[in-house]
């Protein structure tokens, strides 16, 4: 079993909960390097703080915004390219070699999967309707992955 090490605030000294981000006794986050012994004070107490204090150990009020939480979806989809592109072909197929910028191979790919699916009436789409699926899923990722590694920006249409 492992010894918990104890931790102390580099801005203060005091020590610190395993669990800690900030400080109770100087309001600094423990977590960045960002460490200062000049004074501010607080935007709502008025007391006096360290510069680098997050929130006021004296009322409590944040003295920084918060950090954002990232809403950018185009990022996400740029770090997960082939990910998402197989979601895509898995809900439509098709949909994933749009999502890599490959427009005719997507509408092939989709084309290919309505043919099948009414040759279904004629028993020999089911076994093309699985076939078309699992390529159009297979294509999607792959492309993506090979996308990913060549640092290919990711084009979407702009709505």
């Amino acid at each position: 079993m492992s010894a918990v090490e104890t931790r102390y605030c580099r801005s203060c000294g005091t020590e610190l909960a395993p669990e800690a981000e900030v400080c109770t006794e100087c309001g600094v986050n423990v977590r960045t390097v960002e460490v200062g012994t000049p004074t501010a004070y607080c935007r709502d107490c008025g007391e006096e703080i360290r510069t680098a204090a997050e929130i006021c150990p004296h009322c409590g009020v944040r003295q920084r915004p918060a950090p954002a939480a990232s809403t950018d979806l185009t990022g996400f989809v740029e770090e997960n390219r082939a990910f998402v592109a197989a979601a895509a072909s898995f809900l439509l197929p098709g949909l994933g070699q749009i999502v890599n910028g490959e427009v005719g191979k997507g509408i092939v790919v989709f084309g290919l999967f309505l043919l099948s699916a009414f040759s279904m009436l004629a028993l020999v789409g089911f076994l093309a309707v699985p076939i078309v699926w699992a390529y159009g899923v297979y294509d999607a990722y792959t492309t993506g992955k090979r996308l990913e590694e060549e640092g290919r920006p990711l084009t979407l249409p702009q709505a």
